[in-house]
Protein backbone atom coordinates (compact mmCIF):
# COMPACT_ATOMS: atom_id res chain seq x y z
CA UNK A 1 0.00 0.00 0.00
CA UNK A 2 1.30 3.27 -0.89
CA UNK A 3 0.31 6.47 1.15
CA UNK A 4 2.25 9.30 -0.50
CA UNK A 5 3.18 12.94 0.34
CA UNK A 6 1.70 12.93 3.92
CA UNK A 7 0.93 16.93 3.14
CA UNK A 8 -0.01 17.22 -0.22
CA UNK A 9 -1.95 14.00 -1.31
CA UNK A 10 -5.25 13.03 -0.06
CA UNK A 11 -4.84 9.41 0.12
CA UNK A 12 -6.91 6.52 1.55
CA UNK A 13 -4.81 4.73 4.27
CA UNK A 14 -8.47 3.13 5.91
CA UNK A 15 -9.19 -0.13 3.72
CA UNK A 16 -9.20 -3.87 3.94
CA UNK A 17 -5.75 -4.42 4.71
CA UNK A 18 -5.30 -1.21 7.43
CA UNK A 19 -8.28 -3.21 9.24
CA UNK A 20 -6.44 -5.98 9.00
CA UNK A 21 -3.17 -4.63 10.16
CA UNK A 22 -2.52 -1.42 11.31
CA UNK A 23 1.14 -1.19 11.84
CA UNK A 24 2.65 -1.33 8.30
CA UNK A 25 1.04 2.02 7.49
CA UNK A 26 1.97 3.62 10.57
CA UNK A 27 5.24 2.97 10.22
CA UNK A 28 5.47 4.20 6.80
CA UNK A 29 3.73 7.27 8.00
CA UNK A 30 6.24 7.47 10.82
CA UNK A 31 9.13 7.54 8.27
CA UNK A 32 7.17 10.36 6.47
CA UNK A 33 6.02 12.93 8.80
CA UNK A 34 4.28 13.62 12.10
CA UNK A 35 0.85 14.82 10.35
CA UNK A 36 -0.95 13.12 7.44
CA UNK A 37 -3.89 14.66 4.85
CA UNK A 38 -5.74 11.73 4.97
CA UNK A 39 -9.10 10.75 3.86
CA UNK A 40 -11.67 8.74 5.63
CA UNK A 41 -13.40 5.71 4.40
CA UNK A 42 -16.95 8.10 4.54
CA UNK A 43 -15.02 10.66 2.37
CA UNK A 44 -13.96 13.57 4.95
CA UNK A 45 -11.22 15.21 4.79
CA UNK A 46 -9.24 15.05 7.97
CA UNK A 47 -5.45 15.68 9.78
CA UNK A 48 -4.03 12.51 11.37
CA UNK A 49 -1.46 12.88 13.58
CA UNK A 50 0.59 9.96 14.67
CA UNK A 51 3.88 10.74 16.03
CA UNK A 52 4.12 10.53 19.75
CA UNK A 53 5.16 13.99 20.77
CA UNK A 54 3.19 15.61 18.61
CA UNK A 55 0.29 13.51 20.09
CA UNK A 56 0.59 14.18 23.15
CA UNK A 57 0.60 17.53 23.05
CA UNK A 58 -2.52 17.87 20.68
CA UNK A 59 -4.31 15.70 22.84
CA UNK A 60 -3.54 18.77 25.84
CA UNK A 61 -3.93 21.66 23.19
CA UNK A 62 -7.09 23.62 24.22
CA UNK A 63 -7.10 24.87 20.51
CA UNK A 64 -8.25 21.79 19.24
CA UNK A 65 -11.85 21.26 20.85
CA UNK A 66 -15.04 18.89 20.04
CA UNK A 67 -17.69 20.75 19.64
CA UNK A 68 -19.59 20.69 15.70
CA UNK A 69 -20.06 24.23 15.83
CA UNK A 70 -16.06 24.67 15.42
CA UNK A 71 -15.79 22.83 12.21
CA UNK A 72 -15.33 24.23 8.27
CA UNK A 73 -18.13 23.92 5.76
CA UNK A 74 -16.70 20.85 4.10
CA UNK A 75 -17.49 19.17 7.33
CA UNK A 76 -20.20 16.47 6.65
CA UNK A 77 -19.40 13.24 8.40
CA UNK A 78 -21.96 12.96 11.55
CA UNK A 79 -23.65 9.75 12.36
CA UNK A 80 -24.71 10.73 15.97
CA UNK A 81 -28.12 11.71 16.53
CA UNK A 82 -28.33 15.56 17.32
CA UNK A 83 -28.62 15.36 20.61
CA UNK A 84 -25.60 13.76 21.45
CA UNK A 85 -23.99 16.17 19.68
CA UNK A 86 -23.15 18.91 21.74
CA UNK A 87 -24.16 19.48 25.35
CA UNK A 88 -22.05 16.45 27.14
CA UNK A 89 -18.50 15.46 28.60
CA UNK A 90 -17.26 14.17 25.72
CA UNK A 91 -18.50 16.71 23.00
CA UNK A 92 -17.68 19.75 25.03
CA UNK A 93 -14.75 21.65 26.57
CA UNK A 94 -13.91 24.71 28.93
CA UNK A 95 -15.73 25.31 32.12
CA UNK A 96 -19.07 23.30 30.84
CA UNK A 97 -16.73 20.23 30.26
CA UNK A 98 -15.41 20.94 33.37
CA UNK A 99 -18.69 21.14 35.18
CA UNK A 100 -19.93 17.32 33.44
CA UNK A 101 -16.28 16.03 34.46
CA UNK A 102 -17.48 16.32 37.92
CA UNK A 103 -20.52 14.30 37.59
CA UNK A 104 -18.58 11.48 35.82
CA UNK A 105 -15.78 11.04 38.10
CA UNK A 106 -18.61 9.79 40.87
CA UNK A 107 -18.26 6.71 39.51
CA UNK A 108 -14.78 6.21 39.20
CA UNK A 109 -13.28 7.48 42.42
CA UNK A 110 -10.51 4.75 43.64
CA UNK A 111 -12.65 3.91 46.52
CA UNK A 112 -15.67 2.37 44.49
CA UNK A 113 -12.73 1.24 42.03
CA UNK A 114 -11.63 -0.63 44.94
CA UNK A 115 -15.35 -1.40 45.55
CA UNK A 116 -15.88 -3.04 42.29
CA UNK A 117 -12.57 -5.76 42.27
CA UNK A 118 -14.58 -8.43 44.13
CA UNK A 119 -17.36 -8.58 41.31
CA UNK A 120 -14.79 -8.19 38.67
CA UNK A 121 -13.04 -11.31 39.99
CA UNK A 122 -16.79 -13.16 40.24
CA UNK A 123 -17.99 -12.51 36.93
CA UNK A 124 -14.37 -13.31 35.30
CA UNK A 125 -14.29 -16.22 37.28
CA UNK A 126 -17.92 -17.51 36.52
CA UNK A 127 -17.00 -16.76 32.38
CA UNK A 128 -14.17 -18.73 32.58
CA UNK A 129 -15.62 -21.67 34.75
CA UNK A 130 -17.99 -21.90 31.29
CA UNK A 131 -15.17 -21.57 28.82
CA UNK A 132 -13.30 -24.39 30.78
CA UNK A 133 -16.39 -26.36 30.80
CA UNK A 134 -17.01 -26.45 27.07
CA UNK A 135 -13.41 -26.82 25.88
CA UNK A 136 -13.08 -23.33 24.80
CA UNK A 137 -15.57 -20.67 22.66
CA UNK A 138 -15.10 -17.80 21.16
CA UNK A 139 -13.26 -15.76 23.73
CA UNK A 140 -15.04 -12.26 22.16
CA UNK A 141 -18.71 -13.73 23.41
CA UNK A 142 -17.59 -15.58 26.20
CA UNK A 143 -15.12 -13.43 27.83
CA UNK A 144 -13.61 -10.01 26.17
CA UNK A 145 -17.01 -8.50 25.64
CA UNK A 146 -19.61 -9.76 29.03
CA UNK A 147 -17.14 -8.40 31.09
CA UNK A 148 -17.24 -4.92 30.57
CA UNK A 149 -20.82 -4.57 29.52
CA UNK A 150 -21.69 -6.77 33.01
CA UNK A 151 -19.74 -3.91 35.01
CA UNK A 152 -20.76 -0.68 33.49
CA UNK A 153 -24.36 -2.22 33.37
CA UNK A 154 -23.97 -2.37 36.91
CA UNK A 155 -22.54 0.84 37.54
CA UNK A 156 -25.60 2.23 35.08
CA UNK A 157 -28.09 0.09 36.49
CA UNK A 158 -29.24 -1.48 33.03
CA UNK A 159 -31.62 -4.60 33.76
CA UNK A 160 -29.94 -7.90 33.35
CA UNK A 161 -32.12 -8.88 30.57
CA UNK A 162 -31.43 -5.38 28.47
CA UNK A 163 -28.21 -5.44 28.19
CA UNK A 164 -27.95 -8.04 25.24
CA UNK A 165 -27.96 -5.54 22.14
CA UNK A 166 -25.13 -3.37 23.43
CA UNK A 167 -22.48 -5.01 21.22
CA UNK A 168 -24.47 -5.75 18.17
CA UNK A 169 -25.19 -1.73 18.52
CA UNK A 170 -21.17 -0.88 19.00
CA UNK A 171 -19.95 -3.26 16.40
CA UNK A 172 -22.49 -1.79 13.76
CA UNK A 173 -22.05 2.32 15.14
CA UNK A 174 -18.14 1.97 14.68
CA UNK A 175 -18.63 -0.96 11.61
CA UNK A 176 -18.13 2.04 8.90
CA UNK A 177 -21.35 1.74 7.21
CA UNK A 178 -22.78 5.03 7.20
CA UNK A 179 -26.60 4.16 7.38
CA UNK A 180 -26.41 1.11 9.57
CA UNK A 181 -24.26 3.30 11.74
CA UNK A 182 -26.95 6.15 11.89
CA UNK A 183 -29.65 3.27 12.71
CA UNK A 184 -27.80 1.73 15.16
CA UNK A 185 -26.91 4.99 17.24
CA UNK A 186 -31.19 5.69 16.98
CA UNK A 187 -31.86 2.82 18.83
CA UNK A 188 -28.90 3.00 21.28
CA UNK A 189 -30.88 6.85 21.73
CA UNK A 190 -33.94 5.28 22.20
CA UNK A 191 -32.50 2.80 24.78
CA UNK A 192 -31.04 5.72 26.98
CA UNK A 193 -33.98 7.77 27.26
CA UNK A 194 -36.20 4.85 28.11
CA UNK A 195 -33.77 3.78 30.60
CA UNK A 196 -33.55 7.13 32.40
CA UNK A 197 -37.36 7.59 32.11
CA UNK A 198 -37.14 4.31 34.19
CA UNK A 199 -34.98 5.76 36.44
CA UNK A 200 -37.38 8.57 37.14
CA UNK A 201 -40.04 6.60 38.55
CA UNK A 202 -37.69 4.09 40.52
CA UNK A 203 -34.54 6.20 41.68
CA UNK A 204 -32.07 2.87 42.99
CA UNK A 205 -28.23 2.86 44.22
CA UNK A 206 -26.56 3.70 40.60
CA UNK A 207 -24.87 5.68 38.55
CA UNK A 208 -28.25 7.30 37.01
CA UNK A 209 -30.29 7.32 39.72
CA UNK A 210 -27.32 9.63 41.32
CA UNK A 211 -27.45 11.98 37.98
CA UNK A 212 -30.87 12.77 38.25
CA UNK A 213 -30.51 13.75 41.94
CA UNK A 214 -27.31 15.83 42.06
CA UNK A 215 -26.17 19.26 41.76
CA UNK A 216 -23.35 21.20 41.11
CA UNK A 217 -21.66 23.54 43.04
CA UNK A 218 -23.65 26.41 42.21
CA UNK A 219 -26.48 23.88 42.59
CA UNK A 220 -27.79 23.16 38.77
CA UNK A 221 -28.67 19.72 38.40
CA UNK A 222 -27.82 17.99 34.98
CA UNK A 223 -30.37 18.93 32.04
CA UNK A 224 -32.26 15.89 29.84
CA UNK A 225 -29.81 16.30 27.17
CA UNK A 226 -26.69 16.62 29.45
CA UNK A 227 -27.63 12.99 31.08
CA UNK A 228 -28.69 11.68 27.60
CA UNK A 229 -25.39 12.62 26.86
CA UNK A 230 -23.34 10.99 29.05
CA UNK A 231 -25.05 7.96 29.59
CA UNK A 232 -25.14 7.30 25.77
CA UNK A 233 -21.21 7.94 25.38
CA UNK A 234 -20.66 5.87 29.10
CA UNK A 235 -22.59 2.60 27.65
CA UNK A 236 -20.60 2.78 24.23
CA UNK A 237 -17.25 3.83 25.74
CA UNK A 238 -17.35 2.19 28.74
CA UNK A 239 -17.20 -1.08 27.79
CA UNK A 240 -16.36 -1.10 23.71
CA UNK A 241 -13.15 -0.38 23.96
CA UNK A 242 -12.34 -2.72 26.58
CA UNK A 243 -13.98 -5.91 24.60
CA UNK A 244 -11.26 -4.74 21.98
CA UNK A 245 -9.02 -5.01 24.34
CA UNK A 246 -9.38 -7.97 26.13
CA UNK A 247 -9.69 -10.08 22.25
CA UNK A 248 -6.22 -8.38 21.18
CA UNK A 249 -4.28 -8.74 24.26
CA UNK A 250 -5.27 -12.55 24.01
CA UNK A 251 -4.79 -13.19 20.69
CA UNK A 252 -1.06 -11.56 21.28
CA UNK A 253 -0.73 -13.80 24.23
CA UNK A 254 -1.65 -16.73 21.92
CA UNK A 255 0.99 -15.97 19.52
CA UNK A 256 3.50 -15.37 22.39
CA UNK A 257 3.19 -18.16 24.55
CA UNK A 258 6.25 -17.02 26.63
CA UNK A 259 4.72 -14.00 27.68
CA UNK A 260 1.53 -15.50 28.75
CA UNK A 261 4.18 -17.75 31.29
CA UNK A 262 5.90 -15.04 31.89
CA UNK A 263 2.41 -13.40 33.40
CA UNK A 264 1.58 -16.63 34.70
CA UNK A 265 4.71 -17.56 36.73
CA UNK A 266 5.05 -14.08 37.84
CA UNK A 267 1.76 -12.61 38.50
CA UNK A 268 3.20 -9.01 39.94
CA UNK A 269 4.33 -8.14 36.60
CA UNK A 270 1.03 -8.28 35.16
CA UNK A 271 -0.11 -4.32 35.77
CA UNK A 272 3.16 -3.24 33.52
CA UNK A 273 2.25 -6.39 31.09
CA UNK A 274 -1.19 -4.99 30.25
CA UNK A 275 0.53 -1.58 30.21
CA UNK A 276 2.52 -3.01 27.29
CA UNK A 277 -0.10 -4.59 25.88
CA UNK A 278 -2.42 -1.58 25.58
CA UNK A 279 0.95 -0.02 23.80
CA UNK A 280 2.13 -2.67 21.43
CA UNK A 281 -1.99 -3.30 20.18
CA UNK A 282 -4.34 -1.00 21.69
CA UNK A 283 -7.96 -1.33 20.87
CA UNK A 284 -8.66 3.03 20.36
CA UNK A 285 -6.66 4.01 17.34
CA UNK A 286 -8.18 7.30 17.12
CA UNK A 287 -9.71 9.59 19.25
CA UNK A 288 -12.72 11.23 18.53
CA UNK A 289 -12.71 13.82 16.17
CA UNK A 290 -11.82 17.47 16.95
CA UNK A 291 -11.93 20.80 15.21
CA UNK A 292 -9.01 23.67 14.98
CA UNK A 293 -10.63 26.26 16.62
CA UNK A 294 -8.47 28.56 15.27
CA UNK A 295 -5.13 28.58 12.99
CA UNK A 296 -2.16 26.24 14.47
CA UNK A 297 0.34 24.34 13.69
CA UNK A 298 1.03 20.73 14.35
CA UNK A 299 4.22 18.46 13.70
CA UNK A 300 5.30 22.05 10.96
CA UNK A 301 2.09 21.45 9.29
CA UNK A 302 -0.07 24.20 9.32
CA UNK A 303 -3.56 23.17 10.23
CA UNK A 304 -6.38 25.96 9.42
CA UNK A 305 -9.11 27.12 11.29
CA UNK A 306 -12.21 24.57 11.25
CA UNK A 307 -9.90 21.49 10.27
CA UNK A 308 -10.89 18.11 11.40
CA UNK A 309 -8.25 16.99 13.43
CA UNK A 310 -7.52 12.44 14.46
CA UNK A 311 -5.08 12.09 17.05
CA UNK A 312 -3.58 8.69 15.89
CA UNK A 313 -2.95 6.79 19.23
CA UNK A 314 -2.19 3.13 17.70
CA UNK A 315 -0.02 5.11 15.81
CA UNK A 316 1.66 7.35 18.34
CA UNK A 317 2.42 4.09 20.99
CA UNK A 318 4.56 2.81 18.17
CA UNK A 319 6.37 5.84 17.37
CA UNK A 320 9.94 4.95 17.02
CA UNK A 321 10.65 8.17 18.38
CA UNK A 322 9.07 7.56 21.45
CA UNK A 323 9.73 3.92 21.93
CA UNK A 324 12.51 2.46 21.34
CA UNK A 325 11.73 -1.09 19.40
CA UNK A 326 8.41 -0.44 19.16
CA UNK A 327 6.99 -3.39 17.22
CA UNK A 328 8.92 -5.80 20.38
CA UNK A 329 6.33 -6.54 23.40
CA UNK A 330 8.47 -5.83 26.11
CA UNK A 331 6.75 -6.01 29.79
CA UNK A 332 10.20 -4.65 31.05
CA UNK A 333 9.37 -1.52 29.34
CA UNK A 334 10.62 1.50 31.27
CA UNK A 335 8.36 4.96 31.65
CA UNK A 336 5.88 3.47 29.44
CA UNK A 337 3.28 6.31 29.00
CA UNK A 338 1.42 4.76 26.62
CA UNK A 339 -1.45 6.92 25.59
CA UNK A 340 -4.32 4.72 25.01
CA UNK A 341 -6.57 6.31 27.30
CA UNK A 342 -5.69 9.52 25.79
CA UNK A 343 -4.15 12.33 27.79
CA UNK A 344 -5.16 15.99 28.71
CA UNK A 345 -8.71 17.52 30.02
CA UNK A 346 -10.78 14.45 27.79
CA UNK A 347 -8.74 11.29 29.49
CA UNK A 348 -10.87 8.53 29.59
CA UNK A 349 -12.47 8.48 33.06
CA UNK A 350 -13.17 5.50 33.44
CA UNK A 351 -9.57 4.27 32.50
CA UNK A 352 -8.32 2.81 36.39
CA UNK A 353 -11.78 0.24 36.03
CA UNK A 354 -10.35 -0.27 32.45
CA UNK A 355 -7.24 -1.11 33.76
CA UNK A 356 -8.50 -3.05 36.32
CA UNK A 357 -10.86 -5.58 34.28
CA UNK A 358 -7.89 -6.47 31.59
CA UNK A 359 -5.20 -7.21 34.55
CA UNK A 360 -8.18 -9.52 36.07
CA UNK A 361 -9.46 -10.94 33.14
CA UNK A 362 -6.00 -11.27 31.71
CA UNK A 363 -4.17 -12.84 34.80
CA UNK A 364 -6.95 -15.25 35.49
CA UNK A 365 -7.09 -15.99 31.25
CA UNK A 366 -3.07 -17.34 31.66
CA UNK A 367 -3.44 -18.64 35.01
CA UNK A 368 -6.50 -20.90 34.20
CA UNK A 369 -5.49 -21.94 30.79
CA UNK A 370 -2.01 -22.73 29.91
CA UNK A 371 -2.68 -24.85 26.93
CA UNK A 372 -5.35 -22.11 25.20
CA UNK A 373 -4.65 -21.77 22.07
CA UNK A 374 -6.32 -20.83 18.85
CA UNK A 375 -8.47 -23.18 16.12
CA UNK A 376 -7.79 -21.27 12.95
CA UNK A 377 -4.83 -19.43 11.62
CA UNK A 378 -4.36 -15.97 12.75
CA UNK A 379 -4.79 -14.39 9.29
CA UNK A 380 -8.10 -15.80 9.40
CA UNK A 381 -9.32 -13.35 12.18
CA UNK A 382 -11.74 -11.24 11.09
CA UNK A 383 -11.77 -7.74 12.66
CA UNK A 384 -14.06 -4.48 12.90
CA UNK A 385 -13.46 -2.65 10.09
CA UNK A 386 -12.60 1.12 11.91
CA UNK A 387 -10.30 3.43 12.23
CA UNK A 388 -11.27 3.85 15.92
CA UNK A 389 -11.96 0.73 18.11
CA UNK A 390 -10.40 -1.99 16.91
CA UNK A 391 -11.99 -5.11 17.87
CA UNK A 392 -11.54 -8.82 16.80
CA UNK A 393 -15.05 -9.87 15.72
CA UNK A 394 -14.56 -13.60 17.24
CA UNK A 395 -11.81 -15.40 18.35
CA UNK A 396 -12.13 -19.28 19.40
CA UNK A 397 -9.90 -20.96 21.19
CA UNK A 398 -9.12 -24.53 22.82
CA UNK A 399 -8.46 -24.81 26.52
Amino acid sequence: MTIGCPVTGHKDPFDAEFFADPYPVYAQMHEEAPVHRVRLPEGTLVWLVTKYEEASEALKDRRLVRNRRYAGADYENEILPEIVRSGNLHMEDGPLHTRLRRFMNFAFTPKRIAAMEPRIHEVTATLLDRIEADGGGDIMDLLAAPLPITMVSDILGVPEDRRSNFREWSDTLLGGEPVSAKQAAVNLLGFVQELIANKRKNLMDDLISYWITAEDTDGQPLTDQEMIGMTFFLLLGGYDTTVGQIGASTLALLNNPDKAALMRDNPEIIPDAVEELMRWDGSTHSGIRRFAAEDLNIGGVDIAKGDCVLISLGAANRCPVRFADPEVMDFEREENWQLAFGRGPHHCPGKELARKELQIALGELVRRFPNMRLTKPEEEVVWRPSYIIRVPQSLHITV
